[in-house]
Parts: C-alpha cells; sequence; structure tokens
C-alpha cells in the first residue's frame, strides 16, 4: 500500500528544517509524464529561500513556472513539510483561481 506522500528530499533554510514530500498523485504524474524527482526538487529550489520562505509563512498553494524546462509543479505547505501536489509537462498550463503563480 502506498502512503500518502513520499519524503523525496530534505533541506535547510535560515536554521529551519524543510521537507520536500511528493503525494501518490504527483509521484504518478512524475512517472507518466517523465520528470523525474531531482528535475522536480530542483524546479523548487529554483525559487530561491527567500520565495519558498515567503510561501511557507503565507501557508499559499503555488504553481511553478519552468519555461525553459517546458514544465510546472503545484506545491502547497504543511508547516515546513513542501508537498508536490502535481506535475505537468508544459509550461502553458491552466492555472485554477487562487493559486499564487511563481515563474522561474
Amino acid at each position: 500500500m502506498k502512503t500518502k506522500s513520499k519524503s523525496i528530499a530534505q533541506l535547510k533554510i535560515e536554521n529551519q528544517d524543510y521537507s520536500i514530500r511528493a503525494t501518490i498523485h504527483a509521484q504518478e504524474r512524475m512517472e507518466e509524464r517523465n520528470i523525474d524527482k531531482h528535475q522536480a526538487v530542483s524546479i523548487i529550489l529554483a525559487l530561491g529561500e527567500k520565495r519558498i520562505t515567503d510561501l511557507q509563512k503565507e501557508n499559499e498553494e503555488a504553481i511553478i513556472i519552468d519555461r525553459e524546462r517546458d514544465a510546472a509543479i503545484v506545491i502547497g505547505f504543511k508547516g515546513n513539510k513542501i508537498q508536490i501536489i502535481t506535475v505537468i509537462d508544459k509550461a502553458n498550463v491552466f492555472i485554477k483561481e487562487g493559486t499564487r503563480v511563481e515563474q522561474i
């Protein structure tokens, strides 16, 4: 049985530990869309420390659009856990109302 989410990376920003986790849905989409966990994590890290901590403080759901890689990742926060909700294998995507958009 698959767990609800799987830890795929750990990072430390300003003495705070963060865990990057992928939901079951995100794990399935990464496999289907040939986006491995290293690519997904690198897209999140490309936001930089300030944008990551700002999103975490505001507890916002965000879509990170990477035009160079032609990919997008939807993330959310639960405390210091960064949840990858889904991954999309294109940068031109529909964005749900209320979702913060971050371009890298």
